[in-house]
């Protein structure tokens, strides 16, 4: 479908929802909507949104280009914010090591991958940072988590269930710490308003003056927190 607003739009009909979504990712606008919903009720939706998928699509065209990793020598891998270049090297005992500016991954030839082995000290880093962090801001916003874990989204940083488990995506903690903060208060702050309501984030606002900023961060550089 296209309108006036000058961009393309898939529409996507599924029983499995009774509200409609707008999803906006690499320029591509999809709109998820109930099968029985009408042509018309469809548009006056995307009309409404129009403004929105418009910032969504500027802030995704100035954000860095997104290259995959090919984990060979020479790459660079962003740790808490900053840049490290990676050497990987031939060995019989396989590790991680960050050390004098670079990552050192030794692996065996016929062994686990660079990749398998760099995402597995990334994602035991993440877990003991955000653990840290958590407690943390928990004890300061007086909300008490019952679980916190790592796991991987494809478009999402973090997570809070309604049994209190709040879960993060690990690839955060590329980010610099300041917006790994962010997150954290974030998911926290669902622990106290379920929804993004105002109360909610004043809340945010109250336990991280500056998630503004961060979260503008997050939204214009995600690119660069991927593999």
């Amino acid at each position: 479908m296209k309108l006036n607003s000058k961009f393309e739009v898939e529409i996507k009909r599924t029983n499995r929802q009774k509200t409609a979504s707008l999803k906006v990712n690499e320029g591509h606008v999809q709109v998820i909507v109930p099968k029985l919903l009408s042509d018309k009720e469809i548009e006056t939706l995307i009309l409404k949104k129009t403004r929105w998928i418009k910032d969504k699509l500027r802030v995704q065209e100035l954000a860095p280009s997104y290259k995959p990793k090919e984990f060979i020598s020479g790459e660079s891998f962003s740790y808490l914010g900053k840049n490290y270049r990676l050497k990987v090297l031939k060995g019989n005992k396989v590790s991680v090591k960050l050390k004098e500016g670079r990552f050192f991954v030794t692996t065996k030839s016929k062994d686990r991958s660079c990749r398998a082995l760099l995402e597995k000290w990334f994602r035991e880093k993440a877990l003991q940072r955000l653990t840290e962090k958590t407690i943390r801001y928990a004890e300061s916003m007086q909300v008490n988590p019952s679980k916190i874990s790592v796991r991987e989204y494809r478009s999402r940083w973090g997570s809070c269930s309604p049994k209190d488990h709040i879960s993060y995506n690990w690839k955060i903690i590329m980010a610099p710490s300041s917006v790994i903060d962010y997150v954290v208060v974030h998911e926290l702050s669902h622990l106290k308003h379920r929804d993004h309501s105002i109360k909610y984030w004043k809340t945010v606002e109250a336990n991280f003056p500056a998630y503004k900023d961060r979260r503008a961060w997050l939204k214009k550089n995600a690119n660069l927190l991927k593999w």
